[in-house]
């Protein structure tokens, strides 16, 4: 069953996800995953889902209500993390966001992603998902002064 996660205390379990194998190129954090979904709690702008088996967590998964760059509203899936041996769950957990999406009365749900484009295809899109923007990125060397 998910149900809404307002315990700040299985934070650190999600948080723990993050070390997967299959997220180690993910530039997110525990740190920072930690206090936003903290922050979430007292903004109730980060909402953060969690499922299980018995005692044993098996999906997760954290929405951000958002304004994007054209000042429009957009929920947000920051993070989603699901069991192997759960594949269904994943299909539950994009119908917890649109649901959520609809209760807030938004009408965009979107992510961003550094993973295999491929992969999120084959992922999101029999949910409906399609790539609308694509980012590039320039690392600019900072030279750190020495005192």
């Amino acid at each position: 069953m998910i149900k809404l996660c307002e315990d700040n205390s299985e934070f650190f379990n999600i948080c723990d996800k993050l070390n997967s194998k299959k997220l180690e190129n993910i530039r997110l954090t525990q740190s920072k995953l930690y206090s936003l979904m903290t922050a979430g709690l007292f903004n109730k702008n980060i909402f953060t889902y969690v499922s299980y088996n018995n005692d044993k967590m098996n999906g997760c998964l954290i929405l951000i209500y958002a304004i994007d760059i054209l000042g429009e509203t957009v929920l947000s899936l920051l993070f989603v993390w699901i069991d192997v041996h759960y594949p269904n769950l994943h299909k539950k957990f994009i119908e917890v966001a649109i649901d959520k999406a609809k209760e807030l009365k938004i009408d965009r749900i979107c992510f961003q992603t550094n993973r295999d484009e491929k992969v999120i295809h084959r992922k999101m899109g029999k949910y409906g998902f399609k790539k609308i923007f694509s980012v590039y990125e320039k690392k600019v060397e900072i030279k750190k002064e020495v005192i």
